[in-house]
C-alpha cells in the first residue's frame, strides 16, 4: 500500500472516530478519547512528514516574499538533502 493512501485511511479513520467521540456525554471517556485521537494524530502527521513528504517537505516551508526564492546557500542545502534521499541529478 502506498505511504499517502495509508496516511489518507488513517484520518478518515481517525475523522469517523472523532464524530463518534463527540456524541459522548460521559466525560471522563470523552477525554479518553480525545486523547487517544490526539495521539494517532500526532504519529500520523509524523508519518506524512517522514514517509510521504520526506526530503521534500522543506518545499513546503513558507518563505519571507521579499527574499529570493533560495539563496545559494539553501540550494547547497536542498540539493544536499535530495541526494541523501536518492535524488540524482543526471
Amino acid at each position: 500500500q502506498a505511504p499517502l493512501s495509508g496516511v489518507l485511511q488513517e484520518f478518515e479513520q481517525i475523522q469517523r472516530e472523532q464524530r463518534e467521540a463527540n456524541g459522548v456525554t460521559e466525560r471522563r471517556e470523552w477525554w479518553e478519547r480525545r486523547s487517544r485521537l490526539d495521539l494517532r494524530m500526532e504519529s500520523l502527521i509524523q508519518s506524512l512528514d517522514s514517509e510521504v513528504l520526506g526530503c521534500w517537505r522543506g518545499l513546503l516551508l513558507p518563505r519571507d516574499p521579499g527574499n529570493a526564492p533560495l539563496d545559494e546557500q539553501e540550494l547547497s542545502q536542498l540539493l544536499q538533502e535530495l541526494r541523501e534521499c536518492g535524488w540524482d541529478s543526471a
